[in-house]
């Protein structure tokens, strides 16, 4: 009875692992941190909880994605916004998400090309490819910039760093998650011209498929798309392992470990810029880019496409769901209730008698806060002091005339067309809106409304804009301290505890050894009370900046108390490990940062073991520390 039952379940097991259905999976270019969730929802079995077997089909390029969808090749693929001008040429294509909500897509220079503004690429060689439905968001900024296509040179795109680094072309058509990074790393500084600071911003890494495989398909569609979600999920959740799962399974581009987390840092930024959620599609956004593809001559202009049947069914798109941070919360409490108390003031201005008009007016006037009010034109029909001075014009200037007679083309068009969503939703409208003023980049968030403004009902625009552009500095910079030690600028305690418990994961998953040292300068107090804290600061930042030139790139060095640090060597044998210390070791024994005083540290050092966690692992390493520092300082001592 026993064998009976065990025959039956090891049968079960089997046909179940032979229903797996096979999906292959399309990118549009090559392995990297640009695919990480795909890779991640395949090793970390996303997939295979929902019995899929999902095949990654890395690029080439004799490749065309929408080839391969219509020929069976592949059942889901990766396009860009071009897909639009796709469906609109009668190609069965439906967008399940865009990963990223801004287009990685600009233009790079380097920064002593004396190229300053867009406008200054004039009569310079440019390259991209000359494929008008890639580059669509590139020739819309040039073309906003006043730039014709006969007012620069256009070359191949060779996809190679040096032609910009050597001066063959000027500026380069680039990737922030790609070129950028080469640049930083070879010690070049760089500019970079971003359609999005232009007002077009585009969408990127759209996952899409048929609309006949989706019907056919419904669950398995469903499935897929959930799945690549959590993976996606999950690496942004997770950059140093995920980088390292790419770095060992999928890296035929041969990146480093560090380019593979810089390239994710970046990317995730792009993925939640709108705080809308992984993959949402927004049906305003889209006619947007529509809008531009035409301009340029691309898609049927005969063909008026429904965006709703172009997004697929299970996208968020319909579903409004604002997320706050902790760390924005309370201002963004306190902005929203100073601007309704604000609206309520204006709609009360347009209600009432001329004496309680005045006094509104002067609670308008006296906020630093920008106001305005739209015809159903949307003509100026008034504003406040601070809006007079922004644009340097008076009131009686304004009125009558729209944003374009008011303001550059690039300018007038994000705000008309913020406008238009506006009046079409009938509804509050917030938007941040990044504007260059005076060659400054500023952020401004500007709150919109519609009201009527006429007994007839007619509806207007009424919008409050507040410069939130240092408030954005401060954010970002706090966010920086999070991780890093102001003193020394690198990593600190909290950055430590999320990176070792990365390494634990991986080393329990995949047996991916690591080595970890800990030192201590020797004697440091001694240090601080003869000579004082500020020469202490300043042996604390010369020994970081020398000991960081002597670590490899993978490496990770953190300041976890006030002269302890932590060295973190990935994949690395104990024997390695300990040459580097000692290597280490003697260079700072050699540095005179105190003259006629050398400075030693202290090194404890170890491999992860078996059984091994974080705690065990560091206080392995402080007593082996505390065992150099007993035994005479100025040594290390492994295990």
């Amino acid at each position: 009875m026993r064998k009976t039952l065990l025959i039956m379940v090891l049968f079960s097991i089997f046909l179940f692992a032979q229903d797996a259905t096979k999906v292959t999976l399309q990118l549009n270019w090559l392995n990297q941190f640009q695919f990480a969730g795909y890779y991640i929802a395949k090793e970390k079995g996303f997939y295979s909880d929902v019995n899929l077997d999902v095949h990654i089909k890395e690029f080439n390029f004799d490749i065309n994605v929408i080839e391969e969808i219509k020929t069976k090749r592949a059942d889901f693929s990766i396009g860009r916004s071009s897909l639009l001008i796709d469906r609109i040429n009668a190609e069965d294509v439906v967008a399940l998400g865009a990963i990223f909500q801004e287009s990685p897509l600009m233009l790079l220079v380097k920064k002593d090309s004396n190229i300053n503004e867009v406008k200054d690429l004039k009569n310079k060689k440019i390259m991209f490819t000359k494929d008008t439905s890639y580059s669509a968001s590139i020739l819309a900024m040039l073309s906003a910039s006043k730039l014709k296509t006969g007012d620069y040179e256009i070359q191949e795109h060779s996809f190679n760093i040096d032609d910009l680094i050597s001066g063959k072309t000027d500026a380069m058509a680039s990737y922030l998650s790609n070129e950028p990074i080469l640049l930083k790393e070879k010690g070049i500084e760089y500019k970079i011209f971003h359609p999005k600071d232009y007002g077009f911003n585009f969408y990127s890494d759209i996952l899409f498929s048929s609309s006949k495989f989706i019907k056919d398909n419904p669950k398995l569609t469903k499935d897929f798309y959930n799945a690549s979600i959590k993976g996606w999920e999950y690496a942004f959740d997770n950059l140093a392992e995920t980088a390292e799962i790419i770095y060992s399974k999928y890296n035929t581009q041969n990146k480093t470990l560090i380019q593979l987390i810089k390239e994710g840092e970046i990317l995730k930024k792009l993925a939640y810029s709108n705080n809308e959620g992984l993959g949402y599609l927004n049906e305003s956004k889209l006619n947007d880019i529509i809008n531009i593809f035409r301009i340029f001559g691309l898609g049927n202009k005969n063909i008026n496409m429904d965006i709703d049947d172009f997004i697929y069914d299970g996208n968020p798109h319909k579903i409004t769901n604002i997320k706050i941070s902790k760390q924005n919360k309370k201002y963004i409490i306190f902005t929203l209730i100073i601007l309704f108390i604000i609206l309520c003031f204006a709609v009360y201005f347009f209600s009432k008698n001329r004496q309680i008009k005045k006094l509104l007016h002067t609670v308008i006037n006296s906020t630093d806060d920008l106001i305005f009010y739209k015809d159903n034109e949307l003509k100026y029909i008034g504003c406040n002091k601070s809006f007079e001075k922004f644009i340097n014009k008076k009131e009686s200037e304004i009125i009558g005339k729209d944003d374009f007679e008011i303001f550059e083309k690039e300018f007038a068009e994000l705000f008309r067309k913020n406008d238009l969503a506006v009046l079409n939703a009938k509804s509050i409208l917030v938007n941040n809106e990044w504007l260059i003023i005076e060659s400054e980049k500023r952020l401004f968030q500007t709150k919109k409304i519609p009201f009527s403004y006429k007994e007839d009902s007619k509806k207007g625009i009424l919008g409050i804009s507040r410069d939130i552009s240092k408030l954005y500095e401060i954010q970002e910079k706090l966010k920086a301290l999070a991780y890093y030690d102001e003193l020394t600028n690198i990593y600190n305690r909290k950055a430590y505890n999320e990176r070792i418990q990365e390494k634990f994961d991986l080393f329990e998953r995949y047996q991916t050894d690591f080595c970890i040292a800990m030192y201590d300068i020797d004697n440091f107090k001694l240090i601080n009370d003869t000579y004082g804290h500020d020469v202490g600061d300043k042996v604390l930042k010369e020994l970081t900046a020398k000991i960081k030139l002597n670590i490899r790139k993978t490496d990770l060095l953190f300041r976890i108390g006030g002269e302890e640090f932590i060295i973190i060597f990935p994949k690395t044998s104990i024997d390695e490990a300990f040459i580097i210390a000692e290597e280490i070791r003697i260079t700072v024994s050699n540095i005179r940062i105190i003259e006629n005083k050398s400075i030693t540290i202290s090194i404890g050092i170890t491999q992860s073991k078996a059984g091994d966690d974080s705690k065990s692992i560091y206080e392995r390493i402080d007593k082996l520390m505390y065992k150099s520092k007993h035994n005479g300082k100025n040594q290390t001592s492994k295990d």
